[in-house]
């Protein structure tokens, strides 16, 4: 038969117990798509920014007359710190037959992916890639839009557009072209609008 005091003690060890396997017990991992409101996604056209520069005390100035395809997505974060975060865009373009290269078909699906890190709390941030002027102008304009995000690795939030076709999940029908979408760092855009822009990870 155990004393009071052998009881006593009994019991405190078997609370102390608990209470390590509770501080010991896996945390639930965050429902990551409450960190994120995506407001949407679209495709554009823009041209190329007009830029100045000197090279060996020759001042040259260009005027942007280049269409790049813009494709878009702006949206808000609830944290005060995200990890990464990555999206990844898909666009469909639509060609004249005339114009596009031999064998390939009207519509043809572009995508690329962008990570950002180090996400700070924030309303209307902008991700986005673009299609260089070359490839936009020959294959066409863009119909369907969608982005998928992922938040630590994990399934946060999507868009498409049109709305209507997002059940049909177009983008993980076809395989992309082989020319990726760009991320601003390999484009004349790396400055533009540079405060609403993460750091992208390297």
């Amino acid at each position: 038969m155990i004393s009071r005091l052998g009881k006593a003690a009994f019991i405190g060890f078997v609370f102390a117990g608990l209470a390590s396997v509770g501080a010991q017990a896996p945390q639930a991992a965050p429902a990551v798509a409450q960190w994120i409101n995506l407001r949407g996604v679209t495709a554009e056209t823009v041209a190329s920014p007009n830029f100045e520069y000197n090279v060996r005390g020759m001042s040259t100035q260009r005027d942007g007359r280049s269409n790049w395809l813009r494709v878009m997505a702006e949206y808000d974060t609830a944290p005060d710190w995200i990890d990464e975060i990555t999206f990844t865009f898909y666009v469909v373009l639509q060609g004249n037959e005339g114009d596009l290269p031999e064998g390939a078909r009207q519509n043809n699906l572009f995508s690329g992916s962008v990570t950002y890190v180090h996400v700070p709390r924030a309303r209307r941030m902008v991700a986005d890639l673009f299609l260089d002027p070359n490839t936009f102008a020959r294959f066409g304009r863009p119909t369907h839009t969608a982005v998928v995000v992922t938040i630590n690795g994990q399934n946060a939030a999507r868009s498409v557009s049109p709305e209507r076709t997002a059940e049909l999940e177009w983008w993980t029908r076809e395989t992309p072209n082989e020319i990726p979408l760009l991320s601003r760092k390999e484009t004349p855009f790396a400055l533009v609008e540079h405060d609403r822009l993460p750091t992208i990870k390297p």
